[in-house]
Order: structure tokens, then sequence, then C-alpha cells
């Protein structure tokens, strides 16, 4: 024990029994000329018996130990004195039989005060070293990362703002930033500016297109022999009427025009002549009505939506028409064609007979008929 100074204790013990406390008896315990001499309390004598000296737990071990084969078996054994590191064989007599228990114990606190230090210094210096790392990072990133998005944001967020709602292809254009950072960021960058030009081209297809279906949209709601809009538009223009009376607007009125002699004009002229009959009425009825929407629904009959000022004033614009014809009627210059005659009838929405604008156009309707079948009479 004086020659070695890292063995704590060197002893045989006896293990007594596990059942209350432990009970070992101590066969021998190896000593320092300093324990045996000077300091000698806490001495283990031959023949001692413990009854709190070792745990339940480190009992049983020492009981396994003398039980075992001839290996040594190692633990850690925790005591009053301290955490000790424990070896321990069995010691047999002459005949083989576990007769005690040799062990010896190695201190392990400065072992562990020592782990504590080197785990104390080596966190500190993964920490700074860490630290370190980081802020070599941050700048690092800070250069190629950080600074290189900003300005590639802020060109992305300059786009934006200019290409809200532009319909100039040209002014479609992307400020790329300078990027020379030879990894992802400048990739990215790249990729933006192409994303930006397929933009540009998309935008041109769309506009493009959109130009295209205008115009076909424009064709499909026109007449082709007058110009003005057609049975579709009439149909849509009626949809948005309807939503107006839904809203409140009652002012609304439909007036139906009908040629005369339609067919009798093809008949004996041909059908050119009667289509310049038809144009010269829709031309007619677009200036009297200047401020309403005519449609032509059919091959000789035309609608008027009254609103507005034509509304208020259809009796004299309707008079200013009548008397237009019947001085074509008059002038003897004028081909026949040319001598439009036609049959016109107006309605105006009235909450307490109509349920809609298709009320509305049954009573114009109606309303041309009689004013055809008055003109027949007065020609008869």
């Amino acid at each position: 024990m004086d020659h070695i100074e890292d063995i704590h204790y060197l002893y045989a013990i006896l293990p007594l029994n596990t059942e209350e406390t432990g009970n070992v008896m101590s066969v021998f315990s190896a000593e320092r000329y300093y324990d045996r001499y000077i300091d000698t309390e806490g001495n283990l004598y031959l023949g001692w018996i413990s009854e709190d000296e070792f745990d339940l737990e480190t009992v049983s071990l020492f009981f396994e130990v003398m039980n075992g084969d001839d290996s040594i078996t190692y633990f850690e054994e925790k005591t009053e004195w301290g955490i000790d590191y424990t070896g321990a064989v069995p010691i047999r007599d002459s005949d083989g039989n576990a007769v005690a228990v040799l062990a010896i114990d190695i201190d392990m606190t400065f072992l562990k005060t020592q782990i504590l230090q080197h785990t104390f210094v080596n966190v500190l210096v993964i920490t700074l070293s860490g630290f370190a790392f980081i802020i070599l990072f941050l700048l690092w990133s800070r250069k190629n990362i950080t600074k290189p998005i900003e300005a590639l944001e802020q060109s992305a967020e300059n786009f934006v703002d200019h290409s809200q709602g532009q319909r100039d292809v040209k002014a479609l254009h992307f400020e790329a930033p300078e990027i020379h950072t030879d990894n992802e960021v400048e990739a990215l960058s790249e990729a933006v500016v192409k994303m930006t030009e397929y933009m540009r081209e998309y935008v041109t297809d769309v506009v493009s297109a959109e130009k295209k279906a205008a115009n076909m949209q424009e064709l499909a709601n026109r007449d082709a022999l007058t110009g003005i809009r057609n049975k579709t538009a009439y149909d849509h223009e009626m949809k948005r009427m309807e939503a107006l009376l839904r809203e409140g607007e009652t002012k609304i009125g439909l007036a139906m025009v009908d040629l005369n002699y339609l067919k009798k004009l093809n008949d004996t002229y041909g059908h050119e002549k009667g289509n310049l009959a038809i144009q010269k009425l829709c031309r007619m009825v677009c200036v009297t009505f200047d401020h309403s929407p005519v449609f032509r629904i059919g091959g000789d009959e035309f609608v008027i939506i009254l609103r507005g000022s034509n509304y208020d004033d259809y009796d004299q614009l309707n008079e200013r028409l009548q008397n237009e014809m019947k001085a074509m009627q008059a002038d003897e210059t004028l081909q026949p064609w040319e001598k439009v005659s036609a049959s016109i009838g107006a309605a105006f929405y009235d909450p307490a007979q109509d349920d809609g604008l298709d009320s509305v156009f049954r009573r114009a309707d109606h309303a041309m008929y009689e004013n055809k079948l008055a003109m027949k009479a007065s020609r008869e």
C-alpha cells in the first residue's frame, strides 16, 4: 500500500447476508504505515463485522464473485469514503472451496475530477471553436449568400413592381445584379434571369392570344352585314340589363324595328338589294337612337335598348324616324330598295306587369306587330 499510491483499499471480506443490511466480515485489510500507526480511526480488524459498510447491491455482487469462477469481476462502488473502482476474485482453500473475496479498490474521485476538468476544457475549446466557426461562417455567408440573395431579392421586387398590370412587353425588363459567387446563389440568379425571359415570352404570347381572342369575340358579336352587334351580343347585354334590374334600375325599355317588304325586295330585285335596304334601315335607326345600343337579332329585325335620354325622348325620336321614312316614300328619285319602310313598337319596364326583360321584349314585339298591321290597314 505504501509503494502503490493509486490503491485506495486492499482487503478480503466474507459476505454474510443480503436480507437486511448486507452484513460482511473483515478477513484482513492492508494498510499504509500512516493508517496503521498514526491515524488508526476507521481501521478494519480481523473478524470485524460491518452492518452498514456496504449497501445491499454491493454485498450481492460480492456473493456473485465468491460463488463464481476465478476471473476478476470489475464494478463501480460508492461508499462513504468516495467512489471506487473495484476488482474482486474469490479466495479458495486447498479443496477449492470459496472462503472469502479478495478485493482491491482504486479511488475514482481524482479520476472523475480529471475527467470533469478535461471535459470542461474540451467543452470550452469546442465552444470557442464553434463561435469562431460561426463568425467565419457568418462572414462567408454574408459575402457569398446573404448579400447576393438580398441583391437578387431587391431586383426581383423592382421587377414585380414595374411588371404589375404591365401590358407593354418591352417594359418587362429584369435588372440582374452582379453576382459572382461560384455557388448555388449565382446559379439561382441565372435561373431567375432565364425565368424572367421566359415570362416575357409567355406574356408576349398571352397578349397576342388575348388580342386574337378579343378580335374573335368582337367578330362573334358583330353582324357581318350591318356591322352592329348581333343576337349573341344582345343575349349577353340582356343578362347585364337583368342584373341592373335586380340592383334597382327600372328605366329600361326595348324597341323592336322590323323592315317591311323585305321578301318582296328579295324576290323582285334580288337579295343584294334587300341587303342594301337592311343596311340603310340600320344606319337610320343608329343615327336616330344615337345614345342606345342597337342589335340585329334576325334577318330584318332590330332591337334598341332604351336608356337615358333615348328612354325619356322615345316618342320624339320615333316620330322623327317615322317622318324620315315617309319622306323617302314620297321621294321619286330613290330606288324601291332605298325607300325604307319599317314597323316599330316599344315597351318600357313596368314592375307591376313585368317579371323581367323577356316580358318587356314580348310586349315590344306585340306593339311592333300592331304597328305593322296598322300600317298595312292604312295602305289598303
